[in-house]
């Protein structure tokens, strides 16, 4: 019986989550686009005012805690946003390291292979005030959410396996609005086109591994915040073609596909929600073996 409403409680909590999470950025893009009198929205004003309900990940944080957790639960939170000490150094190189090796191993690959140019520039509007604003627009308000509450939810209550598949698609489909606002990066992408798939894809394959990270790190916040702000800055850093995009994607969804049959097979993570809970080994043998091999 306890069992069950335990249970009730963690699919109430998962279901509050994503209404929040998914609710407010769809909902506004459905107002802008009813007062736009447009199915895309160009006003300058509506596609500022769109950022605000992609902080909705936090939003739905925010709210899962203040209304559920524990002191103990809330401490150890608080913790994992901070606490350095979580992350091996073999997993630190491998956040710093995989993100800008796969973007220069697929501008190799692909320029041997279609006997083009070598194109592995740095992009002039990259600066120090961008790259910091990269990391709290994205990042931080993004895995406060994605995975300091929910990925612990979906585990507790599914395993690691449909946790991971289903938080990918949801991170995936979250994106989907800003395709609509002209001006944004995902719109100059082209909706439904090529790199419309591949961005998506990438979204599910990035989460996959932000999982893992998550896990391997005694679920440390601060490890997947790293992760997912190198991925953005060497995506916004360093130019390469769209074949070689295509390219690093294949490369990504390759290292994430290893990882998610890795950790599914020898594993079932338990949340630090999760009562079982008692710390995780601070190093497992892929990633001693991963930062050595020939991918990164």
């Amino acid at each position: 019986m306890q069992e069950n409403k335990s249970g009730d409680l963690t699919k109430k909590k998962i279901q509050y989550y994503f209404i929040i999470s998914h609710g407010l950025p769809f909902l506004m893009t459905a107002i802008f686009m009813i007062l736009e009198g447009s199915v895309f929205v160009n006003q300058p004003f509506f596609n500022q005012m769109i950022y605000i309900a992609f902080s909705s990940p936090l939003i739905a944080a925010v709210f899962i805690i203040w209304l559920y957790y524990s002191k103990k639960e809330k401490k150890n939170y608080w913790i994992s946003i901070f606490d350095f000490s979580r992350i091996p150094w073999k997993m630190l190189l491998f956040i710093l390291l995989f993100p800008v090796s796969i973007r220069f191993f697929a501008a190799l690959i692909t320029g041997q292979l279609l006997m083009a140019d070598f194109q592995f520039n740095l992009s002039p509007q990259m600066n120090i005030m961008y790259a910091i604003t990269l990391l709290f627009f994205g990042p931080v308000p993004e895995e406060l959410g994605w995975r300091g509450v929910a990925l612990p939810l979906l585990q507790d209550r599914f395993g690691f396996r449909k946790a991971a598949i289903f938080l990918g698609l949801m991170w995936a489909v979250w994106h989907l609005p800003l395709f609509f606002f002209r001006g944004t990066f995902q719109y100059q992408l082209g909706l439904f086109s090529p790199l419309f798939w591949n961005f998506m894809l990438a979204a599910f394959f990035t989460s996959i591994i932000l999982s893992v990270i998550f896990n391997e790190t005694n679920n440390s916040i601060l490890a997947v915040i790293l992760f997912h702000y190198m991925e953005n800055l060497t995506g916004q850093t360093f130019v390469i073609n769209t074949t070689a995009e295509i390219t690093s994607n294949v490369i990504r969804g390759i290292i994430a596909i290893i990882l998610f049959i890795y950790y599914g097979h020898k594993s079932r993570w338990p949340g630090f929600l999760s009562p079982e809970f008692s710390g995780l080994p601070t190093c497992s043998p892929v990633f001693v073996f991963l930062p050595e091999s020939r991918t990164l």
